[in-house]
């Protein structure tokens, strides 16, 4: 225990910089920075991740720095954190906006629930897929992998190195909703064309039958055939989400080379 504190006190400035940017993941990403985790375990456990980098990291120039520039650096380096959990909370929305869509077919986006997770209001469908897709995230231990894919980022975004702003940010954050945009209609469209079809057959049959009342016969029907839907393409699901975590990773690095320049 001691040689870990002459450790890190040995080093103690290259150490706040590497915490500073592994406390800025546990705070935004999906896993992770989830509410009902107490900040003692994100705390602790950052801690922790920056020790274990702490040896791999290069700290030439850093020893002996004013605490004013070491505090600028801190705030860099919160910021990288950030903005890596946020990339990442950022494609987990993908199943968010899904399940929206399929809400708003099957007619349960007029209820919504209030995730303590996150608070606010949430589609019922988008967070059953959210919950299947954080249970094969953690299968695949996806989690290690964005454990992996911060440590690396200290390779190509060393803590000393300068950040780099332009229009290719602009364009990378354009590229990065769009993708969500799309997979999100991949993971909706079996129940959207299923919807679609139902409501032109009862829109035919409002047409033929004027006595029937369409609305209340309808909507058991949709939400009938909408949970069947989902029930059968549930399986089907799982590569699309391993698709979407691997790709997350690879916004991952790209918005780190493009800050580094």
């Amino acid at each position: 225990m001691n040689d870990i504190l002459n450790q890190i006190l040995n080093y103690i400035n290259v150490y706040m910089l590497i915490l500073a940017r592994c406390i800025g993941l546990f705070i935004a990403s999906p896993i992770f920075g989830r509410k009902n985790l107490p900040n003692i375990f994100k705390l602790g456990f950052s801690m922790i991740l920056a020790y274990i980098v702490l040896p791999f990291v290069d700290s030439s120039n850093l020893e002996y720095m004013p605490f004013l520039q070491i505090l600028f650096l801190s705030i860099k380096e919160l910021g990288i954190g950030l903005v890596i959990g946020f990339i990442a909370f950022i494609v987990f929305s993908t199943f968010f906006l899904a399940g929206s869509f399929i809400d708003t077919d099957l007619g349960f986006s007029m209820a919504n629930v209030v995730d303590p997770q996150y608070g606010f209001q949430v589609p019922i469908t988008g967070n059953l897929i959210y919950i299947i897709s954080t249970l094969v995230f953690l299968i695949i231990n996806g989690h290690h992998y964005l454990i992996k894919a911060l440590v690396n980022t200290f390779y190509i975004l060393p803590i000393n190195s300068k950040i780099n702003f332009d229009s290719s940010i602009l364009q990378f954050s354009i590229d990065i909703f769009n993708y969500i945009f799309v997979m999100a209609i991949k993971i909706s469209i079996p129940v959207t064309v299923i919807i679609l079809s139902t409501n032109l057959i009862l829109g035919i049959l409002a047409r033929t039958m004027p006595q029937m009342n369409v609305f209340v016969v309808g909507m058991p029907i949709k939400v009938l055939l909408g949970l069947l839907i989902l029930s059968i393409v549930f399986p089907y699901y799982e590569p699309i989400m391993e698709t979407v975590f691997k790709d997350m990773y690879k916004f991952i690095f790209n918005i780190i080379k493009l800050l580094q320049g």
